[in-house]
C-alpha cells in the first residue's frame, strides 16, 4: 500500500469519526459489546495515520466501524488493501451468507452457478428462525420462503457462509425440508468457505410462485453468534426474522438493525414470553435487516482495566 492510501485511510476514518459525534472511548465500548474489541489507542493510531489494521481480526473491526459510524460496506475496508470480513460480533447469518471479501464471496457464487441477477429466484416471503441453544454445540437456522421464479426453467437460489478465524472450521450442514434439493456445493476449507445451491422442486415458468424450506446446522456454540442479519437484493412482501434462546445464557443490550438506501437506524427490543426477538417487515428491500445482542456476563476483571486505560489515553487524544 503506498502512502497516499493510508493517508486516505486515515482520513476517512477521521472523517466518518467526527460526523458520528462518538468518542473513540465510546466507540472502542460499542465495538466491545460486539465483540469486536479494540483499544482508544489503537483506533487513535489509526484515524492519525500511524498504523493500519492488519490481519483477519483488525479488517473484523474495520468493517463493524462501517457500520457502527454509518458508511457503506467496504468504504473503509476497500483502502485497507486487504481481505474484508464483514463486521459483526460473531456469526451473522443471512440468506446469503454473512459478507467477506467481494472475491472470495463471488466465487462461491460463480461456482455454484450464480452469473447474472436474472438467475436468483425472487424473495417474496421469507422467515428465519434460529435456535440458539447453550446447552448445544450445534445450532440451528430454519429457512421457509415464497419465490417467484423470474426466467422458466429450475428455480433456485444460492447459500454461502464465509466462516471467521475465531469459529470452528466445519462446514455447515445444509438439509432441504420442504420443496426443494440441494445441488451443486463449495467446499474450500483452505479458504473457509461452504455453500450449496438451493433448487425448488419441479420446473416453474416465468412470473410462477413455489415455496419451499430448508435447514442449516451451524457447529458453534450459541455464545459464539451475536447477530442475525439477512440482506434483500430486490424489494419482498414480508420479512420475518425470529431468534430463540435456550439453555442458561441469556441476551442483553438487544437492538433491531435496519440499512436502506436512506441510511440506517437501530432500535431496542425485548426477549417476548417465548424467549425470542423478533423483527418483522412489510415491502421491504432492497436492504438489510437484523437482530443484535450481547451475552451476559461477557466482560471480566480484565475488561475493565483495559477500559480504564483507554479513558486516559482518550483524555490524551
Amino acid at each position: 500500500m503506498t502512502a497516499g492510501e493510508d493517508e486516505r485511510f486515515a482520513a476517512e476514518l477521521r472523517s466518518a469519526i467526527a460526523q458520528s459525534g462518538l468518542t473513540l472511548t465510546a466507540i472502542s465500548q460499542r465495538l466491545r459489546t460486539r465483540q469486536r474489541p479494540v483499544s482508544v489507542a489503537t483506533l487513535s493510531n489509526w484515524q492519525s495515520g500511524g498504523s493500519l489494521p492488519g490481519g483477519e481480526q483488525s479488517l473484523g473491526v474495520v468493517a463493524a466501524l462501517e457500520e457502527l459510524l454509518g458508511r457503506p460496506p467496504e468504504s473503509l475496508a476497500e483502502l485497507v488493501g486487504a481481505p474484508r470480513l464483514r463486521g459483526r460480533s460473531a456469526r451473522t447469518t443471512t440468506f446469503l451468507g454473512h459478507r467477506s471479501s467481494k472475491e472470495v464471496f463471488n466465487d462461491a457464487l460463480r461456482e455454484l452457478g450464480f452469473i447474472s441477477a436474472q438467475q436468483y429466484a425472487h424473495e417474496r416471503v421469507f422467515h428465519q428462525l434460529a435456535i440458539l441453544d447453550s446447552s448445544r454445540s450445534v445450532q440451528t437456522f430454519d429457512f421457509r420462503l415464497i419465490v417467484r421464479a423470474l426466467e422458466s426453467g429450475v428455480c433456485r437460489l444460492p447459500a454461502v457462509y464465509v466462516l471467521e478465524p475465531t469459529e470452528p472450521n466445519i462446514a455447515p450442514h445444509f438439509i432441504p425440508l420442504e420443496g426443494c434439493s440441494i445441488g451443486r456445493r463449495v467446499f474450500w476449507p483452505e479458504r473457509r468457505v461452504y455453500g450449496a445451491e438451493l433448487l425448488v422442486d419441479g420446473r416453474l415458468d416465468a412470473g410462477q410462485v413455489a415455496a419451499f424450506a430448508y435447514r442449516v446446522e451451524l457447529n458453534a456454540q450459541a455464545e459464539d453468534m451475536t447477530a442475525v442479519v439477512y440482506s434483500l437484493p430486490r424489494r419482498a412482501n414480508d420479512v420475518l426474522l425470529e431468534v430463540e434462546f435456550r439453555g442458561d445464557r441469556q441476551p442483553m443490550d438487544c437492538e433491531r438493525y435496519q440499512r436502506t438506501e436512506s441510511g440506517e437506524s437501530t432500535t431496542g427490543v425485548r426477549l417476548d414470553r417465548r424467549d425470542r426477538l423478533q423483527v418483522s417487515e412489510a415491502r421491504f428491500g432492497p436492504g438489510t435487516l437484523g437482530l443484535r445482542w450481547a451475552w451476559e456476563n461477557e466482560c471480566d476483571d480484565d475488561d475493565d482495566e483495559d477500559d480504564e486505560d483507554d479513558d486516559r489515553v482518550a483524555a490524551a487524544v
